[in-house]
């Protein structure tokens, strides 16, 4: 059992990769969308959790805070996403995406499953089947890892599927 899971942890780790690289060039050949992968799952981790501060942003994002506040301000500029001041605490902000943040990321996220259908499409149903049983157990496996992690936690695994 250990070799198979063993196989299988390496299988993940180079998958991963492959998937994430078909992601991004999807999103580059998609003018419209004129959005970055880190700016994509930034509005899509804000769809899931609106109001997060930018410290759970970075965090998901997996940036440092001077990185994560430059994309905010670039998201914001743009329109895509809205600073508001937190009622509880003056120093922190929340964000939120705006109408027209969450049109461009259903956007984005037409063009990349019209990618991933496509990919999906060169299987035979049964491998489609297979597939689709796999990335569900991944979404329970990792969501559960993540659920005692806190709000953000659990956005982040949402935001995955986004």
């Amino acid at each position: 059992m250990a070799d198979t899971l063993d196989a299988c942890a390496r299988e993940l780790l180079d998958v991963m990769p492959l998937v994430m690289q078909d992601l991004r060039r999807t999103m580059r050949s998609q003018r419209s969308a004129d959005l970055r992968v880190p700016e994509l799952r930034s509005l899509a981790f804000l769809r899931h959790a609106p109001g997060s501060n930018l410290t759970d942003l970075a965090e998901y994002i997996g940036v440092s805070l001077p990185s994560m506040s430059k994309l905010v301000d670039a998201l914001a500029v743009r329109n895509l996403i809205d600073r508001q001041p937190d009622p509880g605490d003056r120093r922190r902000v929340r964000l939120f995406l705006t109408e027209e943040g969450m049109a461009l990321l259903m956007t984005a996220r037409e063009a990349v499953k019209a990618g991933f259908t496509a990919k999906l499409s060169q299987l035979g149903p049964d491998e489609v089947a297979k597939v689709a049983m796999g990335l569900g157990l991944l979404r329970g496996l990792f969501s559960c890892a993540t659920a005692d992690s806190g709000v953000a936690a659990n956005a982040a695994a949402q935001a995955a599927g986004a």
